[in-house]
């Protein structure tokens, strides 16, 4: 994580330099819907084979970023995500389900870059953005439903110490209000193990901002 910080402050920088002096402080709160790659599958608990199937519960993400640049600009910020999922396992042998309600305590490093469709010199009450990048998710805790008693142990300690995600949406500014929807592509495996699982997930925000 801190080697990413300092490439992170590095480009800023640079990015910042070329785009000019304009930048603006942001702060903002959202939902997000998580959906494996994995959606289907199994599983084996105590020594059982189960059907398993995985789907996205509404989670949500506050944070804070700065925006440099004009018509053009990069925006690094920092973020806290709760993710959640179910997971149905059924027993191949008697039928029965077994569920497991899962959320994910996640810090977010996003470094995003974007155009605004109207030059900001000309008009600075509103304006629509598009924008891409990437994200650097590293998990920090996991809570299971009760109904999952102890059958799941699955801990932080479980997950990959850096997860990556390509990052690309759209943004309206009005005022000093905005909003913005976005996806976000899993790039990389979510879990330490031989699990190739990865973690998409379609998200919205609503914020403000101050402009300097």
């Amino acid at each position: 994580m801190k080697n990413l910080n300092l490439a992170i402050l590095i480009l800023v920088l640079g990015v910042s330099t070329s785009f000019g002096q304009h930048f603006d402080i942001r702060a903002y709160g959202g939902m997000n819907i998580l959906q494996l790659t994995s959606d289907e599958g199994s599983s084996l608990i105590d020594g059982v084979l189960h059907d398993q199937t995985v789907s996205g519960r509404p989670g949500y993400q506050f944070g804070a970023a700065v925006t440099f640049g004009s018509r053009f600009y990069v925006q690094p910020g920092f973020q806290m995500t709760k993710l959640s999922t179910k997971i149905v396992n059924k027993n191949t042998i008697t039928g029965t389900d077994f569920t497991d309600k899962t959320t994910l305590n996640v810090i977010s490093v996003p470094l995003k870059v974007g155009f605004r469709l109207i030059n900001p010199d000309a008009e600075n009450l509103i304006n629509v953005r598009v924008f891409g990048g990437i994200d650097g998710h590293h998990v920090t805790k996991v809570n299971h439903s009760t109904t999952s008693g102890n059958l799941d142990e699955i801990t932080s300690d479980d997950y990959t110490n850096l997860i990556l995600s390509g990052d690309f949406g759209l943004g309206l500014d009005i005022f000093i209000f905005y909003i913005e929807a976005g996806y976000q592509l899993g790039l990389t495996p979510i879990h330490r193990s031989g699990n190739n699982a990865k973690s998409n997930a379609f998200y919205g925000n609503a914020g403000v901002r101050i402009g300097f």
